[in-house]
């Protein structure tokens, strides 16, 4: 197998619902590397999350609360791994860290994005490419099928926290895979995390709409 680079990322996810899947990525998988000086176990990126309390919006920006996020929580990460679950679109902290992920500035460039729909997620829910290269990573099936409207993608994507749902819509490269395609298989994972990196620069994300000032 060839070499995949490493990368920083955060992973933004909800917390009380679905902390044991963000421990297994960062603490379980490591994938087995071979080159010609040795072998040996390497986790798939460099986790650059950090666990936090609420923090209190109260009379404060947007730009403030940006700013805060990308410079104490996500500094120096340069792909968001984002965890979809049941209730993962209510929550204001996941939109505020979407959008600073989206958000290019002198300080921090926007960062790449690869979500992960996790196994709580009631029915079927489809998976997406960002290129023809990863149809054989993010699924088997061959039974691909092209989205154009923003109902066609919310009903696809019924989970999907709506500033992801804004960027799907103008064909933005975000790619959407299954917990259980990379569940012991870390290097499908890296492939994605590298290719989000390699795209990151050149995306005009969608980040529009105001932050989510509650939880519902």
């Amino acid at each position: 197998m060839a070499k995949i680079d490493r990368h920083k990322v955060f992973i933004s996810y909800y917390h009380k619902d679905d902390q044991d899947y963000k421990n297994y990525l960062v603490d379980s998988n490591r994938y087995y590397y071979y080159d010609i000086e040795k072998r040996k176990y390497i986790s798939p990126f460099d986790d650059y999350s950090v666990g936090f309390g609420d923090i209190d919006d109260e009379g404060m920006s947007s730009e403030q609360i940006r700013r805060i996020i990308r410079d104490d929580y996500i500094s120096d990460a340069s792909v968001l791994i984002l965890l979809c679950g049941e209730n993962t679109r209510f929550r204001k902290h996941i939109d505020w860290e979407i959008h600073t992920a989206m958000y290019d500035s002198d300080n921090n460039s926007q960062m790449g994005i690869v979500v992960i729909n996790l196994p709580s997620i009631k029915g079927k829910q489809y998976v997406r490419v960002s290129d023809d290269s990863e149809k054989s990573i993010v699924s088997t099936s061959g039974n691909w099928v092209t989205l154009n409207t923003r109902e066609e993608f919310e009903n696809a994507y019924p989970y999907m926290p709506s500033r992801i749902i804004d960027n799907l819509v103008k064909h933005n490269p975000i790619t959407v895979i299954d917990w259980d395609r990379i569940v012991n298989n870390p290097e499908k994972l890296m492939v994605l995390i590298d290719n989000a990196f390699k795209r990151k620069d050149d995306i005009k994300y969608d980040h529009s709409v105001p932050l989510r000032r509650r939880n519902s």
